[in-house]
């Protein structure tokens, strides 16, 4: 029963040794992110919906009377003024005047509030798709403002949410740009350099043979016999062949036999491996993608590349011109965040749920592409900068192995 129990135990610790591994490997941090953004999508849905439709019905309550007393001033106005029609105009002026800045105020925008969900009722801004796209602003630091959760426990929750996105989001761009990095300079020495870039010195190992591992034919057929021979004392490539039928050979020499620590380490030294350069192309030569670096060039036209795919993408999606669809990618992939030009704003156009999912995966897979790019750009200049004090003499050359 203890033996089962223990088994059961040590199976349940591995069970939770891989799921921790798979947790926190690449693909593993990948999936936290997803899953917490889309969680992040409920709960802000949950928490911000109902209270954006009470804060509609609100602020349509404050229109309203104020709109009838506007139309009962401008009624009494035209009354009162028969035929003054300029002391008419700037009494209507100023009512109108006083409407408009009462109405900025309140921030009711003519929506039948009790009509939310309905076919033909406004759509909400705090939908599952809205959620997500705040809840990828507020994890990548890039926060458009756009919308903002109004309650208590929304705006406690976006704290705590904050808290634990950010974090987890900056270890994801880190070691998925890391990987995008070992990839994309993988594939720029493999195909773009052509096997131009600097290739690794190839080792060969030889091992060396000790005398008693050679046949003895060999000694015989190598070696010449030579009477009351000594070997050498640092090396036993020499050897003495015994032959009973000859009394005038000799065998070793004792003080020969005396150094015989001596000999076990020149043993010792001609067991280990040899290693030895050989830059020969008998074999296949692998390049050295680690040591080799992408130029700046090459990663800025990565950069350009996705800005400018993206400006192509959200100029079809919301009739923008190129140059403010490439500054509203420019912007959101930077982090800056403005929230001046924000897509997916016309909640009433039935393709703003889509235009908001597809922006939450292209804000999260361009922050990935703009990690790789910076580590790339990184070992670029660092290299740069090492080479140059190399040749000022300020750094010193690296000892090649």
């Amino acid at each position: 029963m203890a033996v089962a129990e223990d088994h059961e135990e040590k199976k349940g610790d591995g069970l939770c040794k891989v799921f921790t591994k798979i947790l926190f490997s690449h693909i593993g941090l990948c999936a936290m992110v997803v899953a917490y953004s889309v969680a992040g999508g409920f709960i802000f849905e949950h928490l911000e919906r109902e209270n954006e439709k009470a804060i509609c019905i609100e602020s349509e309550d404050e229109y309203t009377p104020m709109q009838e007393e506007t139309l009962n001033n401008l009624k009494k106005v035209i009354l009162e003024n028969n035929l003054n029609t300029d002391a008419m105009m700037i009494q209507m002026k100023s009512i109108l005047q006083t409407f408009r800045n009462n109405s900025l105020a309140i921030g009711y925008d003519g929506k039948n509030c009790d009509a939310y969900g309905e076919p033909n009722g406004p759509v909400y801004r705090w939908s599952w798709a809205g959620s997500l796209m705040f809840s990828v602003t507020v994890i990548t630091t890039i926060g458009y403002g756009h919308i903002a959760p109004k309650t208590f426990w929304g705006r406690l929750v976006c704290i705590a949410y904050a808290l634990l996105g950010i974090p987890l989001m900056l270890l994801c761009l880190a070691n998925i740009g890391d990987v995008l990095a070992d990839i994309f300079r993988f594939v720029y020495t493999k195909i773009c350099c052509c096997g131009c870039c600097r290739r690794k010195p190839r080792n060969i190992v030889v091992q060396m043979k000790s005398s008693s591992e050679e046949p003895e034919v060999a000694w015989n057929d190598r070696t010449r016999i030579i009477p009351n021979a000594r070997p050498p004392q640092s090396t036993e490539f020499s050897k003495i062949q015994h032959d009973q039928s000859k009394s005038t050979i000799k065998t070793l020499d004792i003080k020969a036999l005396n150094k015989a620590d001596l000999a076990n380490r020149n043993m010792a030294i001609r067991n280990q491996p040899m290693i030895i350069d050989d830059d020969s192309d008998d074999e296949d030569d692998d390049l050295d993608e680690k040591n080799a670096t992408v130029p700046l060039t090459v990663t800025l036209l990565v950069i350009f590349g996705y800005i400018m795919g993206g400006a192509v993408l959200f100029g079809l999606w919301e009739g923008w011109d190129t140059l403010q669809s490439a500054y509203f990618c420019f912007i959101t992939l930077s982090t800056i965040g403005f929230g001046d030009v924000v897509p997916g704003t016309d909640f009433d156009s039935p393709q703003a749920s889509a235009q908001l999912i597809l922006g939450a995966i292209y804000v999260l897979f361009g922050m990935a592409i703009l990690s790789m790019c910076f580590a790339l750009m990184q070992d670029e200049i660092i290299a740069k900068c090492t080479w140059i004090g190399q040749k000022l003499g300020i750094v010193e050359k690296e000892a090649e192995d």
